[in-house]
């Protein structure tokens, strides 16, 4: 089939789209304003202050509103175009999240940064292999799980299911797995991270490191503080994920080398050629507009250009988390159980609390960067 042209699937991308934008526009103009002013327990903005509630969750629950119910478990024809913008939209707000940063600030924070997720990442992934085998999961898909659960959920996922051979039932499992346990996570740990009293340096580096998904960290940062800025949790949390992002190809690398041991027929890929097909190359964008800020090209902090940048991206990352919980499917959540469910939320529990742990202990309140 022909591929069309961006032009040529506009018309099918509107509804959809329309869709997401006047959600977040109604979110954001009727309901947040609403709930600040609302009294509940005798206590005005009750469900912002003590509940949490925000246009960032409520994007995610409205989305789950209309995947499960509104639309009955499937995204239908005439909106699907528009909602598979939703990953467009998540990494297009990571590539100008690059402005929160100047590459001075990247070398302060990269060595701790380095470090604490290269050692979660690998450590998750053997404790996926050990325990996957004492449970008596298939390799492809420990392969596939451990990566799922190392990385960034499902674009390691997918990146590795091909090297290890996995089944499409198995890299669905790993990804409903992760998107599950992620879920969770989401609205807990705004709660755990205000009952610890942590800094948003260090929320940001426990969600960077703990939580498996990339857009689940932007939404977790953005829940607990939804201000965008240098300083702000989803300043240091996107670092963090950016560092974990990077690791992709070397995981698939590792992984796959682990496969091939196993696994005469197993195809054998170079380290340069996953380099090449698998590098996200949103992280170049990232480090991009971090360049335009290390130079000046942005302006200084507090300029109307700095402004005007960070409230488009707080309305782009809305859009997408519109997107993203339209894509959480609570039946291939359900689907996901057995033995790569309880490998994977073990590892899950295991990687967040394991950081948490760290964090509060080793990293101080403020950054300094």
């Amino acid at each position: 089939m022909e591929d069309k042209s961006l032009l040529q699937k506009l018309p099918a991308i509107i509804p959809g789209l329309a869709m997401m934008v006047l959600t977040l526009y109604a979110l954001r103009t009727y309901v947040e304003p609403w709930m600040a002013d609302a009294v509940v327990f005798g206590q005005k903005g009750w469900l912002t202050k003590a509940a949490g509630l925000n246009y960032v969750l409520l994007a995610i629950i409205v989305g789950v509103f209309y995947r499960n119910v509104l639309f009955g478990g499937k995204i239908p024809g005439w909106a699907e175009e528009g909602f598979r913008t939703t990953r467009l939209f998540i990494k297009t707000g990571v590539i100008m999240l690059g402005s929160l940063y100047t590459i001075q600030s990247l070398f302060k924070v990269g060595g701790i940064a380095i470090v604490l997720i290269l050692s979660f990442v690998f450590g998750t992934i053997f404790f996926v292999m050990l325990y996957g085998r004492l449970v008596g999961m298939d390799r492809s898909m420990i392969g596939t799980m451990g990566a799922a659960c190392g990385v960034c959920g499902v674009s390691a996922a997918i990146a590795t299911s091909t090297a290890v051979k996995a089944k499409p039932s198995e890299v669905a499992m790993a990804i409903a797995t992760i998107l599950g346990f992620g879920i969770v996570s989401m609205f807990v740990a705004p709660f755990v991270g205000r009952a610890l009293d942590m800094s948003d340096y260090q929320f940001g580096a426990w969600v960077g490191t703990g939580i498996l998904n990339s857009g689940q960290v932007l939404a977790t940062c953005l829940a607990y503080n939804p201000n965008i800025a240098p300083g702000t949790a989803v300043a240091y949390g996107e670092i963090w994920n950016v560092v974990r992002v990077i690791s992709i190809p070397f995981v698939v690398f590792f992984i796959t080398a682990w496969f091939w041991k196993g696994e005469a027929n197993a195809e054998h890929i170079s380290l340069m050629q996953i380099l090449k097909d698998k590098f996200p190359i949103f992280v170049l964008g990232f480090f991009g507009m971090t360049a335009l800020s290390s130079i000046g090209a942005l302006g200084e902090e507090g300029s109307e250009t700095l402004h005007l940048l960070r409230e488009v991206m707080s309305w782009i990352f809305g859009i997408g988390l519109v997107g993203i919980g339209a894509y959480i499917d609570v039946r291939e959540i359900r689907a996901a159980g057995g033995r790569p469910l309880k490998v994977g939320v073990a590892a899950g529990l295991i990687k967040i609390v394991l950081a948490l742990i760290i964090i509060l202990l080793f990293v101080p309140k403020v950054a300094n960067f």
